[in-house]
């Protein structure tokens, strides 16, 4: 595998490599370069000098760049689907459904949505003397943007930011995770092959050091961060030197709630499958599961029996369902959390120990009860594969536990009562709620991604989330041959007295002094006549009736 860096479309060598390795072998996979602090430099400016162009590009022709991307994917989906499966540690079946199809998707969308999401939107004015304006809104791009990305999906994560940024006319530098190289290399190698023009794309792995010092190039317009809460405290200070604009995804601790009428089997299956999948290393990992004490017991006793079932292995074999962790400190953290939880008072009633007889990362995956808020695997991020288990009295209880966290990012509602479904997604305090599923909706482009809390700043995926990475420019246009314009100067005698009726007329609750107030106008008509265009006097007669 090349190693190198993309730096302006070249394959770029370093001083400094560092070898990655398989987490379910720990054999390793090869030698990828560390860039420079100079190097780093370089991206940004290849970044900054391909901008212009990159900017004014047709629509259709990056539309073009983002088809060939998908078309070069998929004939190579073989091939990714092994890297990303050797180098993060998920099963070959996951990796495909995930990152591959879920990349695939991403690209397709983009491209058609493109040109529709950045047509001007009108917008009508609402004060009746500006009625006469034609306004709208322009969605522009910032510029360079840097994007900071994890090991957790390595190739999905990146390719949904890299699109989002490319398809509202940014340029890109990608830092991705030291832990995945690999991967991200793999997504440059295949938009260059794309035709992508050079300096658009640049993907530079680096250590800690030079991905801040690219947050505080000033050059820099945009930094987008999927990673923990507090490495977003620190890209926000050093944001902040030169106020760049900042997306930030720190993660979640998500919800399940199951309520006493809900499909039994499917909540079962669904919670071990969310909890467990890609390893419980996501974001929107079910990490708590709350359900109705009436039901406790038969979902707690199905749970075991699935999770017992689990095939855990080396991801590249048919059959396994759960792969290794992907870095060996996370796996320590999972260890920490279900010995914490044990001390005071959880029972562990199956899995949480390593899996000796494999060489890599591997744990078994753990069910847990009598858990509370008390531990950190109800109330910090475990990103790992462990099902805690607590029962709830009531609805309101259990929103309540639900929303005891300081993370915000997606829950999930399991039930037959649509409208209590609704109430209890309407309650929930995170930026993504579904019912009877979970997790689905990363791989969704048109839906967002993020939510309130410490779960981060900023959304990102789908229409809203290109917002964020846009200058959103409001342009109105005044073509009315009118010499002056009502409230300019001469501030003259008569000009208070008319401000005073329109005011009336524009707001009063009473119609009889709208009426009046109308009527004073009208002795006013020859300035009003000079200075307001026909348009907006129908526009102020409109707010009699209003």
């Amino acid at each position: 595998m090349d190693g190198r860096l993309i730096i302006g479309n070249k394959r770029v060598d370093s001083k400094e490599k560092i070898i990655s390795k398989s987490p379910a072998t720990l054999e390793p996979l090869g030698e990828a370069f560390l860039a420079s602090s100079e190097q780093c430099r370089e991206a940004v400016r290849a970044a900054k000098e391909a901008f212009p162009a990159w900017k004014n590009l047709p629509h259709r022709e990056k539309e073009k760049n983002l088809i060939r991307a998908k078309m070069i994917l998929l004939g190579r989906s073989r091939e990714v689907v092994r890297l990303v499966t050797q180098e993060k540690g998920s099963p070959l079946a996951e990796s495909l459904a995930v990152d591959v199809m879920g990349s695939l998707e991403v690209l397709d969308y983009y491209a058609h949505f493109l040109a529709k999401s950045l047509k001007p939107r009108t917008s009508k004015p609402h004060v009746p003397f500006f009625a006469h304006k034609k306004s709208a809104f322009h969605y522009q791009p910032l510029g360079p943007t840097l994007i900071i990305s994890p090991w957790n999906f390595p190739f999905l994560i990146p390719i949904y930011d890299i699109v989002s940024a490319l398809t509202a006319g940014n340029t890109v530098i990608l830092r991705a995770s030291t832990s995945t190289p690999f991967c991200a290399l793999k997504i440059g190698e295949i938009f260059v092959e794309a035709g992508l023009p050079p300096g658009v794309l640049n993907i530079v792995n680096s250590r800690a050091a030079q991905a801040e010092e690219m947050i505080t190039n000033p050059n820099v317009q945009t930094v987008m961060f999927t990673g923990s809460v507090s490495t977003g405290k620190r890209i926000m200070e050093l944001a902040s030197h030169n106020l760049t604009n900042t997306v930030l995804e720190l993660g979640g601790k998500d919800p399940m709630i199951v309520l006493k009428d809900a499909d039994l089997d499917r909540a079962c299956q669904g919670a071990v499958w969310a909890a467990l999948m890609n390893t419980g290393q996501s974001c929107a990992s079910v990490e708590r599961v709350y359900v109705a004490k009436e039901i406790e017991e038969a979902f707690t006793a199905r749970v075991l029996e699935l999770t017992k079932k689990i095939k855990v292995g080396n991801p590249l074999e048919p059959g396994v369902d759960m792969g290794p962790m992907t870095v060996f400190s996370q796996l320590e953290l999972v260890e920490e959390h279900i010995q914490d939880a044990r001390q005071k008072g959880a029972q562990v009633l199956f899995g949480g120990e390593r899996i000796k007889d494999l060489p890599g990362y591997f744990i078994s995956p753990a069910v847990l009860t009598k858990v509370n808020h008390t531990m950190k695997v109800m109330t910090e991020e475990t990103f790992g594969p462990v099902i805690p288990i607590m029962p709830f009295s009531d609805i309101e209880e259990a929103m309540a536990l639900a929303n005891d966290s300081r993370y915000g990012l997606t829950a999930s509602v399991w039930t037959r009562d649509k409208k209590l479904a609704a109430y209890v997604a309407d309650k929930l305090e995170v930026g993504t709620v579904t019912v009877n599923d979970h997790m689905f909706s990363f791989t969704e482009p048109k839906a967002i991604w993020g939510g309130p809390k410490q779960t981060g700043m900023g959304r990102s995926h789908g229409r809203y989330g290109h917002l964020h990475l846009m200058n959103i420019k409001y342009i109105s246009r005044d073509f009315v041959k009118k010499k002056a314009q009502m409230w300019w100067f001469p501030y003259t005698a008569a000009k208070p007295d008319i401000m005073e009726k329109a005011i009336v007329l524009f707001h009063h609750e009473r119609r009889a002094k709208k009426i009046k107030a109308g009527f004073g106008l009208l002795r006013s008509w020859p300035l009003v006549r000079s200075t307001t265009s026909v348009r907006s006097i129908l526009s102020i007669a409109g707010r009699f009736f209003r």
